[in-house]
């Protein structure tokens, strides 16, 4: 993890707020989870109306624009500055109850500055991006030492020292740095485990959180991460992403009928979903289920998704892999000359390192891995 997503970590889509504000806040933080953009950016508006002077309705209609934009592919340029404008607000209110409540004005300038600079990350704007990462996480340790029960903020610092744990050993010297925190992986899943079992809306963050960490190589607790997917799964039918991540988890344990039937590529929980993240669901779902049982040397089943997978849009860090697999089938039906050619077109690093195994241990012999979970699906 580079030094500045590690910064962005720490902007968790949770909420600080008094006790009077948790059912309102709860009730958009539910919407936002399950994807249902235009809903989530009503109720941030109504919130917003109810209470002008909190920061909370602005900051939450700039994080609902923030997940359409991403999940529009980041090509929309209205979606982008309705953002922009949603974070101004947001910012804004938040400095205007620094002097009535503090805690809750450092966090909100710390949520808002965090979202900024992962917009900038997202375009790659990396000298833009950090000062905006730094002084989010300023103000969230801020936030913290005033109100030590604020579990927004605490999910955050377990995010910095379990992230800043897996940095490389060259980093962390600047990550303390910045931030003034040590490393410290034990330390951060005992604080995201510790929201995770809380009773506030951060709750469900520290969850999500923890499901992607446990899914990843440095943890691979594939039992654990399935657990808290599935709760993730039934809770917002709506996101994508949970479903789609318990198919990539089935695939790593090596239950590939169980990661077929998650993808399901032709079921009816494609139609459900918002048409911003409908293509890319079906695509990652045609893809995961191609996979499966490309592993398990199904060539018929795997041409048939190949072939539906073909006829839509790749996502973004999906093109290199389809061409491996479609490398493979060709292997698999002994044609090698034709599998090489489509190996030679391979440039992603490590859809490539396999290709080049796979060379010389043709398939259906050779590394068995599997695409890895992109973010966002």
């Amino acid at each position: 993890m580079s030094l500045c997503l590690l910064l962005l970590a720490l902007a968790a889509p949770a909420a600080a707020a008094p006790p009077e504000m948790e059912r309102e806040l709860a009730g958009v933080v539910e919407l936002f989870y399950d994807m249902q953009f235009d809903k989530a950016r009503a109720a941030a508006d109504a919130l917003a109306a109810r209470r002008p002077n909190h920061p909370a309705g602005a900051f939450y209609r700039g994080v609902s624009s923030y997940q359409h934009w991403t999940a529009e592919g980041m090509r929309s340029t209205d979606t982008y500055r309705a953002f922009e404008l949603d974070s101004e607000a947001a910012e804004n209110a938040a400095k205007a109850i620094m002097g009535s409540n503090p805690a809750e004005a450092h966090y909100y300038l710390g949520a808002t500055l965090g979202f900024r600079a992962r917009a900038n990350m997202a375009q790659k704007k990396f000298f833009r991006a950090l000062p905006d990462a730094s002084a989010s996480i300023k103000h969230l340790k801020k936030a913290l030492a005033l109100d030590p029960a604020l579990s927004d903020a605490r999910l955050g610092m377990g995010m910095y020292h379990y992230f800043a744990a897996r940095m490389p050993a060259g980093a962390k010297p600047l990550a303390y740095l910045l931030v003034g925190e040590s490393a410290d992986r034990k330390l951060g899943l005992a604080e995201l485990w510790s929201v995770a079992h809380s009773t506030g809306i951060a709750r469900m963050e520290a969850r999500s959180v923890l499901a992607v960490i446990l899914s990843k190589d440095d943890e691979a607790d594939w039992a654990g991460a399935e657990t808290l997917l599935a709760e993730l799964a039934a809770r917002y039918p709506h996101n994508p992403i949970y479903r789609l991540r318990r198919a990539y988890v089935a695939e790593r344990r090596g239950d590939f009928d169980a990661a077929v039937a998650l993808a399901d590529p032709d079921g009816k929980w494609i139609e459900t979903l918002h048409p911003s993240v409908r293509a890319p669901a079906r695509a990652w779902a045609l893809y995961r289920a191609a996979e499966s049982r490309l592993l398990q040397k199904r060539a018929a089943d795997t041409e048939r998704w190949l072939v539906a997978l073909d006829r839509l849009p790749h996502p973004r860090g999906m093109k290199d892999w389809v061409l491996l697999r479609r490398a493979n089938l060709l292997d698999f039906q002994g044609k090698p000359r034709e599998a090489d050619e489509l190996y030679g077109r391979i440039k992603d690093k490590t859809p490539a390192a396999l290709a080049a195994r796979f060379r010389t241990e043709r398939y259906p012999a050779g590394p068995k891995d599997t695409a890895p979970f992109f973010t966002g699906y």
